[in-house]
Formats: C-alpha cells, structure tokens, sequence
C-alpha cells in the first residue's frame, strides 16, 4: 500500500471522466485538492487461486483477476468562499451525491413572509426540496434554514425562523448537492507524490463513502472514499498529436503509429513503441526500452542503420519525440542501430500546473446549530459531536473484454447515518418518545463562522435530512451529568424523495 506520509509537497487532481475508465489529465490550476497526510492510494488486484498439482505439496503460482484500486484521504468541510462558486472538491460531491446545482442569482424575498414560509418576489424555481436559503436579515442573525418544499415562489422552510423575514432580504446563493439513484459521475484521481517523485492514478474511480466529524472545538474534517477499475503508475498520456515515429533502417524510411492512450507505465508504453516499429517496418527487429536507473527511453534497431526523424519526418507535427524525452528541433542520426539513440530528457513527474486551491479556511465545530425533530423545534440541540455516514453499495459490470475484467461500477444503494454524542437536558424525554414509537423527524447541522452573531456568507454549509428515524438511544454516566448516545438512519419517503441534501452558502 503507498500511503503520502511526509511527502509534503504532494498534490492532488479529481478529474470527472467522459468515458469511464478512460483517464482524464488535469487541464488547469483549479483542478487540484488540498492533501492531508492519511491520505492512501492502493494498486489492488484479486489473487486467484492456480490448483494445479505439480508434484508437491506446495502451491502454484497464484493469477492475478479482477482488479480493484481503491482511494482514500481526508479534505476539510468547508465552503470555496465565494457565494454561489462550489467548493474545490466539487466533484467528489457530485460524484457521490449524483446532482449539482450552482444557484448564480440571489434572490430576494416579498411581503407575506412567516416564520414558517419565506415568500420570494421571484426565482423559486431556482429551488426544491433540500435546497437551503442564507436569510440575511440580522433580525434572524442571517438564519441558514433547508427548503422541504416549493410552491411557485413560496419556500415551507425544514425549520421555522424566529421571525418573519421583511421583504426586500437576500437569501443567498446556494449550491446545492441531492440524491440521484443513477448517473453517478466517474472520476480519475492523480496523486502526484512529493510533486516531482512519482505519479499515481486511478480511473473508472466512483465515490464509495463520504462522511465527517465534528467534533465540538475541533476542526470540521470529512472523509472520501474511491474504488477504481484501473491503477497507474508513472502514466504517460498519448494524445491524439503524439502518435507517429518517423525512422529510417536499412530498408527505407517509415512512420510508426503508437495508439492514442494513457499508458499505465512507461514500460507499457515502450513495448507499444516497440510493436509499433516492427509492424511499420517487419523486416528489421526494433527495440524501446525504458530505463527505471535514469528515467530515460532508447531506441535500438538490429539493422546497421538507424535514424530518428523528429523534425524531418512527414509526421514531424505529431511526434510522439518529446513526450518520451526527446529534442525534436533536428533529427536523431549518426548512431549505429545497435547502440541506438537515448532520450534527451528523464521524465518529469510533477504536475503540469501550480495547483490553485479555495481561499477559505477549515472551519472550526463551534457557535454552529443542529436542529433535531419537528419544523417547530428551532432550539440548537447540544451536540458535542456528529459523525456523517454516507455509505454507498456498488456493483461491477464485469466484462470479458475490459482489461481489468470490470467495465463500470455502478452505485446501487445509499446509507445515510448520523451518529450524535450530547449531554442530556434533565427533563428531556420527546427523542426518546421519538425512538420508542418510530416517529419521523427531520435533522439539519449549520456550519460555518459567524461575524457579529450573523453566518458568513460564502463560508457556511447545511446538510439536511427531512426524513429520519432515531434507531439507537442510550444514556452514559458523565461524572454526575448524564451523556446521550443517539443514532439517526435517513429514509426515503413514500413518494420518493431524496433523504439527504449537502448544501453551501
């Protein structure tokens, strides 16, 4: 298993596919993740067992099968810190969640606003159900508050505000992540170790887990989980303007034609640089090799003549030269075949960009609220932590034909679970009474800092659950105070709806 340990310098990209499995390179500054230090990346193939008896008692070679890497590392939870702009590991949450939504226009509210209905003069189409609203009255102290449900611009609020907005407030910009049941989004992660030393890849990735914990006084940090169908190591991405190798032997000139691909090593890519070669020209034996001592490919050839046309070849414009380390300004000549010519350039390994990362900073679980029950139950329930379990099945199409032997993975069930540890008030009973009779409830936890009592605008987030049942409840000796240990399961209502909503505002 690789894990980043102190390679501090370490980088990472997400990158959404087009094609599963086909791995997508990073294209700008903005595609990269902070890092922190558990994160892992584990090439992983299932060991199939070779029965063969060969006149011992002692095993044959085992087969490698399916395989399987998998991902995981920490990011904390937290906003870009810029309304209305998703944070950088958007596309994490689209992937394991299956719906984004930007809202780029704040609306505003009308007259007729109640503590439990906030009137919009108009966009409420831009919402739905598990969308939330920054209300940036100081009257409500900017109240963050989900929307249950719509009826043309009129939001009914998951839970009541103290006071009826005024007409004429903001509510925000929000970008909002629900539950689709398909469609879920592949990604290729890039971890670039120490930003120069190694590169490692996986595509076909689907997001298994998300969840975080936060613990009162503490930083909010989450937590993703990645399971893939391919595993690189050191790739190298031939593009479709690097595909040709003009040469010359002893039997005239040629253009080799290498397919169009990420190569899962440089190894791989020198034998198809290899096959190539000898397809273009049969007659004489070629040869690529790369080299693990200096990071450098050498092409050989068994005739007694052998020149590289880099800059003079018919296809000198799609060379494949400089993406395997050769100067391409004048050609490779003069050298006997045998000998052959070695590459100007070692590989690079580090990222093609300066990684640009959000500006805002981890957010700390204090002066925050969660709210636990009916719309009306607007009092802050004293949490002194919570743990988001957002645990998705999977299942592999497996394929004969696909390299791995798994075409997709798809994600076919959802487990939503929030784990809550709370001092106990004394005459406390309706979460019990809740627990005991099954009784739905909603649940919503606000992050975020506040400036002057009011929620920071660009800096704050909302997860929320309207529909939940209590399904675990037991008290806990705190010396001479009582703790209470409570889990929450998210359901899927009779009509449908989704059961769990990540928002930023």
């Amino acid at each position: 298993m690789a894990t980043l340990g102190s390679t501090k310098a370490s980088v990472l990209a997400i990158m959404p596919e087009v094609t599963e499995g086909t791995p997508v390179v990073p294209s700008g500054v903005s595609d990269f993740l902070t890092l922190q230090p558990d994160a892992t990346l584990t090439p992983s193939f299932e060991l199939l067992e070779n029965e063969e008896l060969r006149s011992s008692i002692g095993k044959a070679k085992g087969i490698q099968g399916f395989e399987r890497p998998e991902m995981s590392f920490s990011h904390y939870l937290k906003h870009s810190g810029v309304e209305g702009q998703a944070p950088e590991y958007n596309e994490l949450l689209q992937a394991v969640f299956g719906t984004e939504t930007a809202n780029g226009t704040e609306r505003t509210t009308t007259s007729g606003s109640t503590t439990s209905v906030c009137k919009l003069a108009a966009g409420g189409t831009d919402f739905a159900r598990g969308f939330a609203v920054l209300i940036k009255d100081g009257t409500n102290g900017y109240s963050i508050r989900p929307v249950h449900s719509v009826a043309t611009n009129d939001l009914t609020l998951g839970f009541n505000v103290a006071n009826a907005p005024a007409s004429g407030i903001g509510v925000g910009k929000c970008v909002n992540y629900s539950p689709a049941n398909s469609g879920h989004q592949s990604l290729t992660a890039w971890m670039y170790r120490a930003n120069g030393q190694v590169v490692e890849a996986i595509a076909g990735g689907k997001v298994t887990e998300f969840g975080f914990q936060a613990n009162a006084g503490e930083l909010i940090n989450a937590n993703f989980s990645m399971t893939g169908t391919k595993y690189f190591f050191n790739p190298i991405t031939i593009g479709a303007t690097d595909t040709k190798l003009d040469f010359t032997d002893d039997d005239g000139t040629f253009a080799a034609t290498i397919t169009a691909k990420t190569y899962r090593s440089p190894n791989e890519l020198a034998t198809a640089i290899t096959d190539a070669m000898n397809t273009a020209n049969p007659g004489e034996t070629h040869t690529c090799t790369y080299s693990s001592t200096t990071g450098k490919f050498t092409i050989t050839s068994t005739g007694t003549v052998l020149s590289l046309l880099w800059n003079t070849g018919g296809n000198a414009a799609n060379t494949i030269g400089d993406k395997i380390g050769f100067s391409t300004a004048a050609d490779d000549t003069g050298t006997a075949a045998a000998t052959g010519y070695t590459s100007d350039n070692a590989l690079t390994f580090a990222a093609a960009y300066t990684p640009s990362y959000d500006s805002s900073d981890p957010i700390t679980a204090k002066y925050q609220e969660v709210l636990i029950g009916d719309a009306t139950d607007t009092t802050c329930f004293e949490a002194a932590s919570i743990q988001f379990s957002m645990a998705m099945e999977r299942s592999e199409v497996k394929s004969i034909c696909a390299e791995s032997g798994v075409n997709s993975i798809l994600l076919t069930g959802r487990e939503v679970t929030i784990t809550i540890s709370a001092l106990l008030d004394k005459y406390e009973t309706s979460k019990f009474h809740k627990f005991a009779n099954n009784t739905e409830l909603r649940f919503a936890y606000n992050f975020g800092p506040k400036s002057g009592g009011n929620w920071v605008a660009g800096k704050c987030g909302n997860i929320y659950i309207p529909t939940a049942t209590i399904t675990s409840f037991n008290l806990t000796d705190l010396d001479s105070v009582v703790g209470l240990e409570m889990e929450l399961k998210a359901f899927v209502d009779s009509s449908g709806n989704g059961e769990v909503y990540l928002n930023f505002l």
